[in-house]
């Protein structure tokens, strides 16, 4: 139930950001789109960071932490390298570029941030780390 309420409070937490990002001009010209794309992205990044800080903090032993530590690194190297074969690398693309590459990071980070959310959330026996 817990966990419930946690995703339901991120969805709405998402949801006001998008509501503020329709508020300002995000679709009159590519650059609008591209600034508003990497204001999502950069919120986002901020919550990912404050899980993974929340779930260290929480981590007992050097071992658990630096486990958490080499999955981020591993999984950031992942989601950079997956975002460049789905939007391609910046030279062979436009102006559209910026705002794909934006969403796509967008779209893996919104994952993560609900993996280490769960983390943090989940404090029993038999529980993820």
């Amino acid at each position: 139930m817990r966990n419930r309420m946690i995703v339901l409070g991120a969805l709405m937490a998402l949801m006001a950001l998008s509501m503020a990002a329709q508020a300002e001009d995000c679709s009159s010209t590519q650059a609008s789109m591209n600034e508003c794309a990497g204001k999502q992205y950069a919120a986002l990044d901020a919550e990912l960071n404050k899980q993974y800080k929340a779930q260290m903090s929480y981590l007992k032993t050097p071992a658990q932490k630096k486990a958490l530590q080499e999955a981020q690194k591993k999984w950031i190297a992942f989601r950079d390298a997956d975002c460049l074969y789905q939007v391609g690398r910046r030279e062979d693309s436009g102006s559209i570029w910026s705002l794909e590459q934006s969403q796509c990071l967008a779209d893996q980070t919104r994952v993560r941030v609900e993996q280490l959310k769960a983390f943090v959330a989940c404090r029993q026996e038999g529980c993820q780390r």
